[in-house]
């Protein structure tokens, strides 16, 4: 699986969820914007820049063999980041990502490991390795994609109003017994602070008269 469907994979599901999605060559360039004559890095084959919504991407591949190769192609990976970022908006910078397309897993597993190494290093932005399923490259995809900034769980979730979160009376008595009201006077005190919550005048009135009368 090559780099390039990696990118047209990620086009389409950034302009599914209504977003603009361009191709910008300058994130691939080997020379900063301000020293265009002066190369600061050595072209680096199969890399796509993006800019998916407000999210600038470089698309480049990865063979996961060993570490030292890993760490080689990181730090080459690092440079023309470096220089992307002279071609970014400033407000965008932060948001800068790699996205990995792994060319070359090894067969023993150890792959994971390298993953894991890439991802974990966040020196001049994010990375994430995606590794495709040639027999399923469109679920492999969207494993890959729900861990990315185009994955939105919240559009297919229930809203919820009575959360446990939201049930807090319990939690008010214990903590009114706690400072010394009995079990009777801190329900009703519950109960009246629900109930006159937009009136705090009558509440402060209804509290003081319900302690007096249970006492």
């Amino acid at each position: 699986m090559t780099p390039e469907v990696l990118k047209s994979l990620l086009i389409a599901a950034t302009e599914q969820l209504g977003w603009r999605a361009d191709e910008v060559k300058d994130f691939t360039s080997p020379t900063f914007r301000s020293r265009p004559i002066e190369s600061e890095t050595k072209a680096i084959p199969g890399l796509f820049g993006l800019r998916l919504g407000q999210y600038p991407v470089i698309v480049a591949p990865i063979s996961l063999d060993t570490v030292e190769g890993v760490t080689a192609e990181l730090k080459k990976l690092h440079a023309q980041m470096v220089v992307a970022r002279s071609y970014m908006y400033e407000r965008e910078v932060i948001n800068a990502h790699l996205f990995l397309c792994a060319t070359a897993p090894t067969a023993t597993g150890d792959w994971a490991r390298l993953v894991d190494l890439i991802e974990r290093d966040e020196t001049v932005c994010r990375k994430l390795v995606w590794i495709p399923k040639q027999t399923a490259v469109q679920e492999s995809f969207g494993a890959f994609q729900a861990r990315t900034f185009l994955s939105m769980p919240w559009e297919h979730m229930t809203a919820v109003s009575d959360a446990q979160l939201d049930q807090t009376h319990e939690l008010a008595q214990r903590l009114l017994e706690k400072h010394g009201l009995d079990q009777a006077v801190a329900q009703q005190w519950v109960s009246l602070a629900e109930k006159l919550i937009d009136d705090p005048e009558s509440l402060v009135t209804e509290l003081v008269l319900t302690k007096e009368a249970l006492k």
